[in-house]
Parts: C-alpha cells; sequence; structure tokens
C-alpha cells in the first residue's frame, strides 16, 4: 500500500515531451510500478496519462480530480499538469488513500467475500440518484426481499433522524451535499419496522472526479418490537428544527466549515484555471475556447456566491446566533456598498445616485452585516433595472428609527408577491444563473436579528423600493 505523502506536501514529477518520467517522487514512482510501467518510461496510470495527452493537444496547466487504483484500494488526488519549454511538470496535493475497491457482479460477491472485514452486515452500491446497483448476498440474511436492483434506497429503508446534540441527525442527506462519506445513519425497514439498522458508506468517483454514486453497509441492530420506536419522536420545535434546511438541525452546527472545506477550494481553483483560459495568458487560443473559460470562471464566481449564501443561511438559523450592537452610520455603509458595486453598475451604464456627503443616519446594528444587506440589495438593483438608468439611494431618521431605501426603475414586483420574496429560494420563476434565491431571505433574517425589518414596496412596472429599517442609535 503507498502511504499518503504528509499533509500539505505536495507530490512532483518532470516529463519529457513525449509524456516519458524524467524525475518523480517516491508515491508517484510506486505507483507508477504498481501499473505495470518503467520508472522512466512513459506515464502507466490511465488516468495521469490521459491529463498529459489533454494538456499536450491545448498546451494550457490544466487541473482536476483523478482516481487511480493501486492493489485493492484507491487513490484520490488533486493533479495539476502545467506544459513547459522542454516537457511538463506535475504536482499532486491531497494525496488520498481510499477503502478496498467495490467489485461489480458476481466477482463482487467473490472479492467481498475475500477482502470484506469480519463485520456484520452487507455491503451496496447505488448509483446518484440512490438506486440499488449491487447488492451483496449476505443481504438475503435479513429474513425479507433483499433490495432489487434499481429499487431506491429509500423505498427499501425509512431513514430516521436522531435529535442529539453536536451530531447530525441526517448523516446520509448532509454527506449527499457535500460528497463526503457518512456513518452511523439510523433507518428501519420499510418492510419491519421492528428492525434498525445503521448503514455507513463513501461517495464513488470516475477518473474525471465525476460522482458515481455510493457504496456502503448496513448493519443490522438488535430488533426492537415494542411500541416504543428506538429514536423518541421529536417535539413540533425539535421536528421545525430538524426540517429547518440549514438550522440547528439537519447539517449540524459544523456544516458551514465542512462546507467551506469540501466546496471553496476546488471552486477557487476552477475560478484560478478559467480566467487562466480567459485571458490567455499561456498563449493564443481559438476563441471559442477563451470563451468558454470565460463562461466557466463566471458560473464557478456564481456557485461561489452560492457556498456564501449557504454558509450564512446555516448561520443565522442557529438558536445561538446573535448580531453586534454597533454604533453605524447608514449613509456612510450605504456610500461604501455603491463604490464596491461601481464596476458592476458601470458595465450596464447605471447610475447609482447614494447619500451626498456630510449626510449622516446613525443607528444601532452589526455593520457588516448591515453592508451585506446594502450590497445585496444593491447588486439586485442593478440586475433586474434597466440599461443606462438609475438607482437611488436614500436616508432618513425619526420617530427613533433609522432607515436607508434603495429605489430602482425595474420591471418592479407584484404586491400579491411581496411577501413571497422573502422566501428561501424563492427567485420568482426566474431562470438562468444569476441569483440563489437566498439573498433576500438573508437579509430580511439580518434586519430582524437587529431589531429591524426590511420591506419593499412596489408594483407592476413601477419600479421597487426595498427599506432597511434598524433602530436609531443613542448614547444612554
Amino acid at each position: 500500500m503507498i502511504a499518503a505523502p504528509p499533509p500539505g506536501e505536495p507530490i512532483t514529477a518532470r516529463l519529457d515531451m513525449d509524456g516519458r518520467i524524467l524525475s518523480a517522487d517516491d508515491p508517484l514512482a510506486r505507483l507508477q510500478a504498481d501499473a505495470g510501467g518503467d520508472p522512466q518510461g512513459t506515464l502507466a496510470i490511465p488516468a495521469l496519462a490521459a491529463l498529459v495527452r489533454l494538456a499536450a493537444r491545448l498546451r494550457i496547466p490544466i487541473s482536476r480530480a483523478v482516481q487511480a487504483a493501486q492493489g485493492d484500494a484507491d487513490i484520490s488526488m488533486w493533479v495539476q499538469i502545467r506544459p513547459e519549454a522542454e516537457g511538463y511538470s506535475l504536482s499532486i496535493v491531497d494525496w488520498q488513500v481510499r477503502a478496498p475497491r467495490q467489485w461489480p457482479g458476481e466477482l463482487g460477491v467473490l472479492m467481498a467475500r475475500r477482502f470484506a472485514p469480519p463485520e456484520p452486515g452487507w455491503p451496496w452500491q447505488v448509483d446518484t440518484q440512490l438506486r440499488f446497483r449491487q447488492v451483496a448476498a449476505q443481504a438475503a440474511s435479513i429474513g425479507h426481499e433483499p433490495p432489487r436492483e434499481g429499487e431506491p434506497l429509500t423505498a427499501y429503508f425509512r431513514l430516521d433522524a436522531v435529535i442529539a446534540e453536536d451530531v447530525s441527525p441526517m448523516p446520509l442527506v448532509e454527506a449527499l451535499a457535500l460528497r463526503m462519506p457518512f456513518t452511523d445513519q439510523h433507518a428501519r425497514l420499510r418492510v419491519d419496522e421492528g428492525v434498525e439498522y445503521r448503514i455507513s458508506g463513501e461517495p464513488l468517483f470516475d477518473e474525471d472526479g465525476a460522482l458515481m454514486g455510493y457504496r456502503g453497509r448496513a448493519v443490522p441492530q438488535e430488533a426492537k418490537r415494542t411500541e416504543q420506536p428506538a429514536v423518541a419522536p421529536a417535539s413540533d420545535e425539535q421536528a421545525a428544527e430538524v426540517h429547518s434546511i440549514f438550522g440547528n438541525g439537519m447539517f449540524g452546527p459544523g456544516f458551514a466549515p465542512r462546507l467551506e472545506q469540501a466546496l471553496r477550494q476546488p471552486i477557487g481553483r476552477i475560478i484560478a484555471n478559467a480566467d487562466s483560459i480567459a485571458e490567455q495568458t499561456q498563449g493564443p487560443l481559438r476563441e471559442e475556447y477563451a470563451g468558454y473559460g470565460a463562461d466557466i470562471a463566471r458560473a464557478s464566481r456564481h456557485l461561489l456566491g452560492l457556498v456564501d449564501d449557504l454558509s450564512d443561511l446555516q448561520a443565522i438559523e442557529r438558536p445561538d446566533f446573535k448580531v453586534a450592537r454597533e454604533r453605524i452610520d447608514l449613509a456612510d455603509i450605504a456610500r461604501r456598498a455603491a463604490s464596491l458595486l461601481h464596476g458592476q453598475a458601470g458595465d450596464r451604464g447605471i447610475r447609482v445616485q447614494t447619500p451626498p456627503l456630510g449626510e449622516s443616519a446613525l443607528a444601532c446594528g452589526e455593520y457588516r452585516r448591515v453592508l451585506q444587506i446594502l450590497c445585496n440589495l444593491l447588486g439586485n438593483a442593478i440586475r433586474h433595472t434597466p440599461r443606462d438608468s438609475t438607482i437611488w439611494v436614500r436616508v432618513d431618521a425619526e420617530d427613533g428609527r433609522a432607515r436607508v431605501v434603495v429605489a430602482d426603475q425595474g420591471g418592479g414586483i407584484d404586491p400579491v408577491d411581496h411577501e413571497r420574496i422573502f422566501e428561501r429560494f424563492e427567485r420568482l420563476g426566474l431562470s438562468g444563473g444569476d441569483g440563489s434565491g437566498l439573498g433576500l431571505y438573508i437579509s430580511r433574517r439580518l434586519a430582524r436579528a437587529m431589531d429591524g425589518d426590511l420591506t419593499v414596496d412596489s408594483a407592476l412596472g413601477q419600479g421597487a423600493r426595498f427599506t432597511l429599517d434598524l433602530p436609531v442609535w443613542t448614547d444612554a
């Protein structure tokens, strides 16, 4: 077995113009030998050889996730190949040795018997839609008809949520969102709910890093046929908490850090490489290829914005979420938000009129959260107002309340939809890649956490006026 290198330490190699190895660090050299290749010969690892051929054809740096087989295990890695004057440089990071491989068909049953650890339960494999693709012969021992190929996992098992602190109630659901392994998912057979199982699994990826499905093991627990369920039914409050998409329920308090780790870094790499293609930093490309790079970068930035929104959503729905109480100036924050979005507005010929210098509206709130709200309101206005038009930002303070208003000249919002637009994932039927449908929901939740509110005044064909209302700052 090839051991993983120390965390953060890359594995490197140099290849000549024909893809032959000139030098390679030890883990890669051993993987080459295990694949039947010459240590100084052409790469014998299929996934890496394919990347070299692609880099040779495009003459640009290429980075992507790769899977390679080594013995009865899989190795996943992130590979970058960069063309050079006399060949290619290869760098591998995030080298991870995975569990023994799952073999297909009858061979899978034989290999499972040969290599599976001596533990109870039976192995299974599903596709990306959670439909069974393989079920080991051990499944017949449960005393009921085993799952059939093509049958959804959730049609065979009823997944149970566990209400407990610092434990994800639905590990399988969280793992699907992050494409990560999971353990200890509580489940019951739908044909006999007295039989309780613990399910664990891990994702399967192809050579291009695309998700192929999951493989795992179902381990039966002691049958409990009393009238008391194994997991006590949740109260109404607990059930609401579990069904809150990213609150302290389904995805647990550690969701945001795991989301950052699983998505932000690879998306950042996609953006960097796509920008490199679009800007043709490694030399001229055909125009359509540069355009593809720009499209990929734009879509990836949208995805990165969605990651930010999901992280914020997880934070604001936690019961212990709090905001700071600071002395803030709504006029100053409005001017700063407009400055941050100046380029975006300028690209569409839109003028943003902000409160004049010297005008102020002191309020009580958290500076960065108010800036986040105003950036969201201005961003929405810029996207939905016509080209060469004007957006107005105004502030005032009276009767113990401070307000900032963002008004645009867009198509307006039907009054029947005024509350609907503040719901989660609501985009009023809009298609395309702009917006996640979370911005206004998050903004209103933040406003209300600061003892304020966010409202809209609009009608079809008359633009929209969004008002952020906060308590006036008092020195008392």
